[in-house]
């Protein structure tokens, strides 16, 4: 079975998908497993961890599971089949998962961003400010 889709996500912890995410998976049987193998492509919205402007990132991320049927979402709600509930996949969940495990720990909005002063709380990356920062 092929699934090309685009399916809404929930925003998650300061995390905001902007449109909904595009999948394109090949599902399929392999040895009482269910295959799953494909792309999820997202555009994510949220703060720069250091200076709290908004950051816009592209993820791309390959899809190659082997999910367990026996053991879904019913059985381990925490486990690695969660997105199965019987025969049935949640494409929306598996999308989430995908991407936000693909996800850098902080988004940033640019390599080397100065974050912003401790003291005055200025984005440094607009300039320097005149705090002391010796104290």
């Amino acid at each position: 079975m092929v699934i090309a889709d685009e399916v809404p996500i929930e925003p998650f912890e300061g995390i905001a998908f902007a449109e909904p995410v595009r999948v394109a998976l090949e599902l399929r049987e392999a040895d009482r497993m269910l295959a799953v193998e494909g792309t999820v492509d997202a555009r994510v919205h949220g703060p720069c961890d250091a200076c709290l402007e908004d950051v816009d990132l592209e993820v791309h991320v390959d899809v190659e599971e082997r999910l367990d049927p026996s053991h879904g979402r019913d059985a381990e709600p925490f486990g690695e089949n969660n997105v199965l509930t019987g025969q049935r996949l949640d494409v929306a969940d598996l999308a989430q998962q995908t991407v936000l495990s693909a996800l850098p720990m902080g988004l940033r909005c640019k390599e080397d961003c100065l974050g912003l002063c401790g003291i005055c709380g200025a984005n440094r990356n607009m300039g320097e400010c005149s705090c002391d920062r010796a104290q």
